[in-house]
């Protein structure tokens, strides 16, 4: 009861101020809220993919996950997807699939998530850029999932989610989030 009334409350505020820093930061904090809540709701969890020195708890913010880079043209590998390892911590968290990246010298990069058996993507966001972290408005760096380069929303749930981009150039960033479901049926 109180998480409803309080997203409602950041709901409102958003619709009647003006975009500034505060409400920008009342923005993401409404995005953290509804994901929280839709991971109570239906039995999912936040999913990353991992990488060794990228946790996001590293530079300040609020909230797990890794930022993987930079990558240079050419580069080729895989990295797992983990989900509700909190404060980075694979200990506390579940390995459920696998992330390939593929930055190719024609200034392409793939990217194609898969889900380990009994589980599915039901949401995958996707940063890919020259920075390490996407920006607000503002110029600030987020880690806010809806601030991403992309996004799939798949209500019946997927097994692997593709991404191409083109016209890509210099060392990148890549962050891999995901919603994450038990999936029995797949």
């Amino acid at each position: 009861m109180k998480k409803s009334i309080l997203l409602l409350f950041l709901i409102s505020m958003a619709f009647v101020s003006c975009e500034t820093d505060e409400i920008q930061t009342v923005t993401e904090n409404q995005e953290l809220l509804i994901e929280d809540r839709s991971k109570e709701d239906n039995k999912c969890e936040t999913a990353f993919a991992y990488f060794k020195d990228g946790c996001f708890l590293e530079d300040g913010f609020n909230r797990w996950g890794w930022v993987i880079g930079p990558l240079k043209e050419g580069f080729e590998d895989e990295f797992d997807i983990y989900q509700g390892a909190g404060q980075c911590d694979l200990s506390k968290g579940q390995l459920i699939g696998s992330l390939s990246v593929k930055y190719l010298k024609k200034g392409s990069v793939e990217v194609i998530y898969r889900a380990n058996p009994g589980y599915a993507f039901y949401e995958t966001h996707l940063y890919v850029g020259n920075e390490k972290y996407p920006t607000l408005n503002n110029g600030n760096p987020t880690v806010a999932p809806g601030k991403y380069t992309a996004q799939h929303s798949y209500p019946e749930g997927e097994l692997k989610d593709y991404y191409e981009f083109d016209k890509i150039s210099g060392n990148i960033y890549i962050i891999a989030h995901a919603v994450v479901c038990l999936n029995n049926n797949k």
